[in-house]
């Protein structure tokens, strides 16, 4: 019979970043194969391979915890005390150096972040412009010349290496998008812009295996800023509903921390019925609670159908809150002849103004209005747009007026469609 003590020692030895003693795995018994394949790990790819081999065993054999375990003299602690690194105010009152970031005054390094926005809001571009400008340490956001960019600041940015995870765009278009980005802001072939679509395996986040192979990965590019499209494509088997989703979060937490990097997670919006809800805009990210509860900073990402502009909302702030919201444009060229993209970026606008604000949620809400009920009188899309507006937790009925004069503009301005039936006039979509 072997002696557990032995393989103990042999596992911790590999383990703590020792190299093998010289024990042959045939002299092990029942723990042959597992000895030999941490031998392996050790010599493919040292410490960091035979942690993550260990890491992989553990999962289906929890029997090899406690044997280490067996292995060492009791703490009066208990065993939490044996392996936690407890601090106190020694640790605390340590000097440490300022905060860094990715980009000045928004995305702190290490963090964890969340950008989301509905269906063709343009967050994966407005990301994958944000890591050209981080991978080349330019400004991010330049002011649109002219007017539209009066008094208005870029964020800098340092140069750090970018690596982009996408498992949703395929290659093909993130090939296209990145392309577009980088020669838009003159990017030499050199610029640590690292991108890997729709690789295998495919990434689990869920399984502390894949994130710790994944922040080996991290390191040997030295990546600083990580983007991985889209978070409800990487849970494994982990419903995003389900309070599951906080030791998802957490398994992201420690990739972060562990590797000193920014990571951004690309997410969707919960379906919501326009902006006239009067529930905070957070409440909008999808997935459980947890998700939101877990991040550092969720920037929401708004566009209207059609609009080249963008608005940018932090939603969620650790730390102090520089802005309410930031104004985007969207400007691309296609190559001759067709619809590809030759060249793409963003510039910095002015946000949204207050009425600006207030028109998009009573023009959302008749969308709302006409998609759920087809055509309607005008009169009773009126009664409609305010009666809604008026039922939200703090809202409060537009004129009639004021929603009988963005109607006319929108039909203006093919929006919306009108017709006459019976002398009755009618609106829907177009």
């Amino acid at each position: 019979m072997t002696d557990n003590g032995t393989v103990a020692s042999i596992l911790k030895r590999l383990l703590d970043g020792q190299a093998p003693n010289g024990t042959r795995p045939d002299e092990l018994g029942d723990w042959r194969d597992t000895v030999q394949a941490l031998y392996d790990a050790h010599a493919a790819g040292g410490t960091a391979a035979v942690r993550q081999s260990f890491n992989a065993l553990a999962s289906r054999n929890p029997g090899l915890i406690a044997l280490i375990a067996s292995g060492e003299e009791d703490h009066p602690g208990g065993v939490l005390a044996k392996s936690w690194k407890v601090r106190n105010l020694s640790d605390a009152y340590q000097e440490r150096p300022p905060w860094q970031y990715v980009i000045d005054g928004l995305i702190l390094m290490p963090s964890l972040n969340i950008v989301y926005g509905g269906p063709g809001s343009l967050k994966s571009m407005l990301l994958a412009d944000l890591c050209s400008c981080v991978a080349a340490g330019k400004p991010w956001l330049d002011p649109l010349p002219g007017d539209r960019g009066q008094n208005l600041f870029a964020f800098t940015a340092p140069p750090l290496p970018v690596l982009w995870i996408d498992f949703d765009n395929g290659t093909r278009r993130t090939d296209e998008r990145i392309d577009s980005i980088a020669k838009a802001h003159g990017l030499p072939v050199e610029t640590p812009f690292h991108y890997v679509s729709m690789p295998r395996p495919w990434l689990d986040i869920s399984d502390i295996t894949f994130i710790t192979g994944l922040s080996d990965l991290i390191k040997h590019l030295g990546a600083k800023l990580i983007v991985v499209d889209n978070l409800g494509l990487v849970t494994g088997d982990t419903e995003e509903n389900s309070a599951a989703m906080a030791q998802v979060m957490g398994n992201l937490r420690w990739l972060c921390d562990d590797t000193g990097s920014a990571v951004i997670m690309v997410h969707h919006q919960r379906k919501t019925n326009g902006l006239a809800s009067g529930v905070r805009k957070g409440e909008s990210l999808r997935g459980h609670s947890s998700i939101e509860a877990a991040i550092d900073l969720a920037l929401l990402v708004e566009r209207k159908e059609g609009q080249d502009d963008i608005v940018i909302i932090p939603t969620k702030v650790r730390g102090y809150k520089q802005f309410d919201e930031i104004g985007g444009m969207f400007s691309y060229t296609h190559k001759d002849g067709t619809y590809d993209l030759e060249s793409a970026r963003f510039w910095q606008v002015e946000a949204r103004s207050k009425e600006r604000k207030d028109l998009d949620i009573i023009s959302d809400t008749i969308f709302d209005i006409l998609r759920s009920a087809g055509p309607t009188l005008t009169e009773t899309l009126i009664t409609g747009v305010r009666d809604d507006m008026a039922s939200q937790p703090g809202g409060k009925a537009p004129g009639v007026n004021r929603v009988r004069g963005l109607i006319k503009r929108m039909v203006d301005h093919g929006e919306l469609a009108q017709s006459v039936t019976s002398n009755k006039r009618y609106i829907s979509l177009p």
